[in-house]
């Protein structure tokens, strides 16, 4: 892991344990468009720019509660800062923070910390996956089996298509999914409807580990295309390599 990989580890860190000791005492309250969010959520963003901003110099901000900025000229950071708020809300322990740094190319770091599971998934660029400071094995490539566990959001869900297999896994918490994605406890992640923000970590991980992402209609997934303030309307997904993309209808 490098220096700089290392140093954001301890800063997303020290955020998961403000906010794991703030729990307590949160404040729940609902947006505009129905979904959970607490003063934690704010308070978490807000604490993280302050400690990116300084020791990243030319890096703009992306994160859920403050909005979107143009990408400067050190990159952007997608800053997702509490994920899993109604998870959070109601104390349950699956929820996490996930923060990346985007350059022109593409996302370079990635962190998510799992405050209540104890863990924390890293990954850079071209330099590997790391769960808990261990580098990680590669995802073994192959087809996913009807009886692997998979991640699949809500919207999925519901659809519930015939032809993407594995037994569906909904934590209510993309952090959780992507994380277990990268641990290979779930073999292979879909998802819809997510913002940048949200997928970024485990979209790097999931990379540095060997597996593709891609859109369920085969087309492949670039980050370069979503750097801005919209859902990702296409469904796509998370896969070992070698394996078959299951087409939605």
């Amino acid at each position: 892991m490098s220096p700089e990989l290392s140093r954001l580890v301890s800063i997303v860190d020290a955020a998961g344990q403000r906010a794991l000791l703030e729990k307590a005492d949160r404040r729940v309250e609902l947006k505009g468009d129905g979904s959970h969010v607490t003063n934690v959520d704010r308070e978490t963003e807000l604490w993280l720019k302050a400690e990116l901003g300084p020791q990243w110099e030319g890096a703009t901000f992306w994160g859920e509660e403050y909005g979107f900025e143009p990408m400067g000229p050190n990159g952007i950071w997608l800053i997702d800062p509490i994920d899993g708020t109604s998870n959070f809300a109601h104390g349950l322990p699956l929820w996490g923070i996930s923060v990346a740094l985007m350059d022109a190319d593409s996302i370079r770091l990635g962190v998510i910390v799992l405050p209540e599971l104890g863990a924390i998934l890293a990954a850079e660029r071209d330099g590997g996956a790391f769960w808990n400071g261990e580098k990680m094995d590669p995802i073994k490539p192959g087809l996913i089996a009807p009886t692997d566990l998979v991640s699949v959001n809500e919207t999925i869900a519901r659809t519930k298509p015939a032809n993407v297999f594995g037994k569906y896994r909904l934590s209510g918490a993309f952090v959780i999914d992507g994380a277990f994605t990268a641990r290979q406890y779930y073999r292979a992640l879909y998802g819809v409807n997510e913002k940048l923000y949200d997928i970024a970590s485990s979209i790097l991980a999931g990379r540095e580990l060997g597996g593709k992402i891609a859109f369920l209609d085969g087309t492949p997934f670039d980050e370069r295309d979503w750097v801005k303030d919209e859902k990702i309307p296409k469904p796509w997904g998370i896969f070992p390599a070698e394996s078959q993309l299951f087409l939605l209808e």
